[in-house]
């Protein structure tokens, strides 16, 4: 796990001023390391790598995340780290319980391209392109400070490749204490309210020790990938109970960008298409929470 101080240094370095060497035909570019920068020597001994470039190739990451899945216990851990993220703000949290569920029912599959053009690089069943370079020392920052990935990403692997290194993670009941406040904010959302006026009232309630905009962001875009934040366009969805094919979400995002009133705005499915008056789907929490070997169900 990287030491909080390390990430404070690792924000002064991946800076877009700072990237240098840029690969367009691997589009993926490194950084350097500021001649300004005075924890140089720390950083060092940390042993993080600034720029730690993979290269990714579909079929690899599926049989890798299968694999991983059939070998060790992550749920566990998945679950205490989402609601430390929540209890108190600790980012690194939020990104394993997505990449779980995804790791968890992705099938058996080869790479499967679109026949429309606009579609050659995701592969039509999970969405993970056909290769790619990464820089996964960037990558992995950006878990710590909250972005996050969902559905198709060799970031998937890379998170849960990780985890699997942490030790002694465990979740407190004030972390879920704090959980079941943002959730009983939401299930008595006004009827209108729409996602971004929830993030609003969110921040402004101060309902997440530490959160930032970025967290907070994905947090709620992760509820609603868990089912837990419904959507008004497909009843009972959720990670949580299965996998969903890349091809069918884009429909469906699709669906809801064709039903927005202005077509520029952008669209987040499934969360884009939550109402305060949809709530909460308890099932969907009750689910998520007996992801421990411990039922906090109650």
């Amino acid at each position: 796990m990287i030491d909080e101080k390390i990430i404070k240094i690792l924000s002064r370095i991946y800076l877009h001023s700072n990237q240098e060497n840029y690969d367009f035909d691997k589009s993926v570019g490194t950084y350097k390391i500021p001649d300004t920068l005075q924890e140089k020597v720390l950083l060092q001994n940390s042993g993080v790598e600034i720029n730690r470039i993979t290269h990714y190739q579909h079929d690899t990451v599926v049989k890798e995340l299968r694999k991983l899945i059939a070998d060790n216990d992550i749920r566990e851990i998945s679950y205490h780290l989402f609601l430390k993220a929540i209890g108190t703000g600790f980012h690194r949290g939020l990104q394993p319980v997505i990449s779980y569920s995804f790791a968890a029912h992705i099938p058996d599959h080869t790479f499967e391209t679109f026949e429309d053009e606009r579609f050659r690089n995701p592969c039509r069943i999970c969405g993970i392109t056909k290769e790619s370079w990464e820089n996964d020392g960037k990558n992995l920052y950006d878990l710590y400070i909250g972005y996050c990935r969902i559905g198709g990403y060799t970031e998937t692997l890379l998170d849960l490749q990780e985890v699997l290194t942490f030790e002694d993670i465990q979740s407190t009941e004030n972390d879920l204490k704090i959980f079941h406040k943002l959730i009983e904010a939401i299930d008595h959302a006004p009827e209108n309210e729409t996602p971004t006026e929830l993030l609003n009232r969110i921040s402004k309630e101060k309902l997440l020790p530490k959160s930032n905009t970025t967290s907070r962001t994905w947090l709620i875009r992760i509820l609603a990938e868990l089912g837990i934040i419904r959507n008004s366009l497909v009843a009972d969805y959720s990670s949580l109970n299965g996998f969903i094919p890349y091809w069918k979400k884009l429909e469906w995002e699709l669906e809801l960008h064709n039903k927005a009133p202005n077509h520029r705005t952008e669209v987040n499915f499934p969360l884009s298409a939550w109402r305060g008056k949809l709530g909460v789907d308890h099932n969907a929490v009750k689910q998520l929470l007996k992801i421990d070997k411990t039922d906090h169900t109650n």
